[in-house]
């Protein structure tokens, strides 16, 4: 049977935010180098999305403030080892273009089977190849995979018997693996693990809501679940590839009913945000090893650093081969979830 624990105690905890929006912020992948992509703001008018690289271990420092030309918002979200990022960005019209960012240039990749009111979203990179979703005319989405040298794309749908009405793909890794979830037409979301189109469901048991957003060369999988109480966890998956996976929840300490894990790299770091007590949206880095208490000591506990900015050049956007719509869209920006020097050096320690 299978069953759920809480690993929250087994990992340290930095919180990492903008200091040019310190009341919402995201992390959403990370690389084995442990470069975060995400970004700040929470897409309200007046508060727009802004992209945003952290290196590490100088996170109070190393940021490039990411945002595509001519976008009215952005939100960096995948990255690969080499610092290519995806993610998608909002222009004036309210589309929403997915793009690769690759060597200080964007590049625009919109899926063919696009309908109108144009909305394009890449939200995993692993290697050349992203995964993503567009939706369709009617509004439901569909999840794909994106060969950046070839601009060709690929279909991920799981089968039929997983009662699918609407699928996203978040995530791919070195084995070619896809995660994702999908609406079902039971009012539920459930998650999937694909391989060679062998499509495996992950469900967290006792959750009519769960959604995988990431997955490493290990197979370990994380992302949020919703309980029987309304409470947002996030949870790591293991043993995805067998018809018994195991969870476990990871919760920031002091979360108040929300966290989301989004990405984890091949030695674990997961990065993703949680909601406080001020209803403050923070970005949140997890290292396994820790104790979970409030210590800023290498190894365990919680700190909380506050990253001030450098500004990134770009070289323009280009469009991909795949063609794109001009339709205007209605409706506000999709993300994912319904929702010191000391300090440095503690930090720096923790990803040595």
């Amino acid at each position: 049977m299978t069953t759920v624990t809480s690993a929250s105690n087994t990992y340290s905890f930095v919180t990492i935010n903008d200091a040019a929006d310190p009341t919402f912020n995201q992390l959403l992948g990370i690389n084995n180098a442990n470069t975060i992509a995400g970004y700040y703001g929470s897409g309200a008018t007046g508060h727009p999305n802004v992209g945003y690289i952290l290196t590490a271990p100088g996170y109070l420092t190393n940021i490039d403030v990411a945002n595509a030309p001519n976008a009215n918002q952005t939100q960096q979200i995948g990255i690969n080892a080499d610092g290519t990022t995806v993610g998608f960005y909002v222009d004036a019209a309210g589309n929403n273009f997915g793009f690769v960012f690759a060597a200080g240039t964007y590049t625009t990749v919109a899926n063919p089977s696009t309908g109108t009111g144009t909305v394009n979203q890449l939200l995993g990179l692993n290697g050349g190849y992203a995964v993503g979703f567009y939706t369709d005319g009617a509004g439901a989405n569909h999840g794909y995979s994106y060969d950046i040298a070839t601009q060709a794309f690929a279909d991920v749908a799981p089968p039929a018997s997983f009662a699918c009405t609407s699928t996203t793909a978040t995530s791919t890794n070195n084995n070619g693996d896809v995660v994702g979830f999908c609406d079902t037409a039971t009012n539920t979301t459930i998650s999937f693990f694909a391989n060679t189109g062998n499509y495996l469901q992950l469900n967290v048991p006792g959750s009519t809501n769960t959604q995988a957003f990431g997955i490493n060369i290990n197979r370990d999988v994380v992302g949020s679940y919703v309980d029987a109480a309304g409470v947002t966890h996030g949870f790591i998956a293991t043993s995805v590839n067998t018809s018994a996976p195991t969870y476990k929840s990871i919760d920031f300490p002091t979360a108040v009913n929300s966290t989301i894990l989004n990405g984890i790299n091949d030695q674990g770091y997961i990065v993703g945000f949680y909601l406080d007590a001020g209803g403050n949206t923070n970005g949140v880095l997890a290292t396994p090893g820790g104790t979970g208490g409030t210590s800023v000591a290498p190894g365990s506990g919680i700190a909380t650093i506050s990253v001030a900015q450098t500004t990134t050049s770009t070289t323009g956007v280009q469009v991909s081969s795949s063609t794109t719509t001009s339709a205007t869209k209605s409706g506000s920006v999709r993300n994912f979830s319904v929702f010191s020097a000391a300090i440095l050096a503690a930090v720096g320690a923790l990803l040595i």
